[in-house]
């Protein structure tokens, strides 16, 4: 057994103090929550209605479009749009596309499920004063919109820090 190479807590930031593990906790418990309530409600989990929603939004997308849309992986996706919720067609300006569509059933799982998300969200916004929510909204988006920019940053400072200076060198 091997033993502890410390015994006192190191000096580093917890879990909770990044932004990104607050951001995960939210959600995962968000997710988890809302899919158990729309699996009991409407009979499909929040991934499937997130699919079922996105190609209701845009009649006749392909798989591709879906994937992108909804940052899924295609094994999960192509597996959700299988069930009789969802019709494939092949597409009328390129017979190798294949389009989706929702059916009848399709439509009226998620015309069920429009209302939970409705008072869903508008009972998550109310946690926050009209201000903070605006807030937080412009914070996300800017957050969504950099992350290519701070992965890059971190990406060149670590970069810089495994160079080996010119004095090690010489």
């Amino acid at each position: 057994m091997a033993t502890p190479v410390r015994s006192k807590p190191l000096k580093i930031l917890r879990n909770s103090d990044y932004v990104t593990f607050m951001l995960d906790m939210v959600n995962e418990r968000m997710k988890s929550q809302g899919s158990a309530l729309y699996e009991r409600e409407c009979g499909v989990t929040l991934r499937e209605l997130r699919l079922l929603r996105f190609i209701g939004s845009e009649p006749g997308l392909t798989l591709t479009r879906l994937i992108e849309g909804v940052y899924l992986e295609k094994t999960l996706a192509s597996k959700a749009v299988q069930r009789d919720l969802v019709l494939r067609s092949v597409g009328v300006e390129d017979a190798r596309r294949i389009c989706l569509h929702l059916t009848q059933d399709g439509v009226a799982v998620v015309m069920s499920a429009e209302p939970i998300g409705r008072l869903a969200e508008s009972t998550f916004r109310a946690s926050l004063s009209e201000a903070e929510h605006q807030m937080f909204r412009r914070c996300l988006d800017k957050l969504l919109h950099s992350v290519d920019d701070i992965v890059a940053k971190v990406e060149q400072r670590l970069a810089v820090r495994k160079r080996p200076s010119s004095r090690r060198a010489a």
